[in-house]
């Protein structure tokens, strides 16, 4: 499945319990989170996170007074294989698609793996994935 997602980011304090706290805040409104990147700069956590729905997401985050902004991303679930990664990259480099940032996951070889990458162009980089690569997958 390639598809374009909206990709919240926002930025929380960095303190102990600010994580739970948020965290807590999305499970209480009813949201999943689809996938999640926390990065630290000294005293500000910035948030990266795709959510299952996000004009939910976007109206508790004005509630909580938490700053963010959105971007669209390509979300990516794709079964965990060795050389998954690695295909997915040749593809989107052979199509001249640039990868600005990329995080993901996985789980036992053969499950379900998530992939969120930040690229310059969603609509070339879902027509050039949907397409196997020979050498990787």
């Amino acid at each position: 499945m390639f598809r374009r997602a909206v990709q919240l980011c926002c930025f929380l304090e960095n303190r102990p319990g600010r994580f739970s706290e948020f965290c807590e805040s999305l499970y209480e409104d009813g949201l999943d989170i689809l996938a999640f990147d926390l990065r630290s700069d000294c005293e500000v956590g910035i948030v990266r996170m795709v959510l299952d729905n996000h004009q939910r997401a976007e109206n508790l985050l004005r509630q909580l007074s938490v700053p963010f902004f959105k971007s669209e991303v390509l979300l990516i679930e794709v079964p965990n294989q060795k050389g998954m990664a690695a295909g997915i990259g040749h593809r989107l480099a052979e199509a001249g698609i640039n990868i600005e940032y990329t995080y993901f996951s996985s789980g036992p070889n053969g499950l379900p793996a998530l992939m969120v990458f930040k690229v310059t162009n969603i609509d070339e980089a879902v027509t050039k994935l949907e397409h196997s690569s020979k050498i990787y997958n």
